[in-house]
């Protein structure tokens, strides 16, 4: 990166509150690994968090000063990605699509015969690659959603490509 930062070999783990749910979608697109449950109180993503080693994003200010926390100061989501990235540099296009954006599993490559049913038939026909979440069971492929989120990822993280192309 440029910054003497070691980027991280392996996607990173991190537990989001409920403030940060858009983030922890995009942080899981970018193949990190981020239970978040708005179900959970502050106290319970927090105690989570630290039984699984986890840093914990959060906007909570009562927690801007622990030493596990990363108090997210952005309110877009862009600026909060570039703050989570500063601090825990990883490779988003390493991991990408590799986890369902909404159960937070790692999705389960299959074969294309095995979502015949499953999909709209012009999906089928125009695609070879699919993979599915066991969890909430949504079928994934390579849509047009997929290379915009990839150009978004590659304008939130430009240092990082010259990087990781070298």
């Amino acid at each position: 990166m440029g910054n003497g930062v070691e980027i991280a070999e392996q996607a990173p783990r991190f537990a989001a509150d409920r403030m940060l749910i858009r983030l922890a979608r995009w942080l899981r697109l970018m193949g990190a690994d981020v239970i978040c449950d708005p179900a959970l109180s502050g106290a319970e993503i927090l105690r989570l968090a630290r039984e699984q080693g986890r840093p914990l994003l959060t906007r909570d200010k009562r927690l801007r000063t622990a030493a596990d926390v990363l108090y997210v100061e952005g309110h877009l989501f862009r600026d909060q990605i570039r703050e989570v990235l500063e601090r825990y540099p990883f490779d988003p296009r390493r991991f990408a699509f590799t986890r369902c954006s909404s159960c937070n599993l790692i999705l389960k490559q299959v074969p294309r015969a095995a979502v015949a049913r499953r999909v709209p038939p012009f999906i089928y026909a125009t695609h070879e690659k699919f993979a599915v979440c066991e969890q909430c069971n949504r079928v994934h492929w390579d849509a047009s959603h997929v290379e915009r989120a990839m150009r978004e990822i590659e304008a939130l993280t430009p240092s990082q490509a010259k990087h990781s192309a070298a």
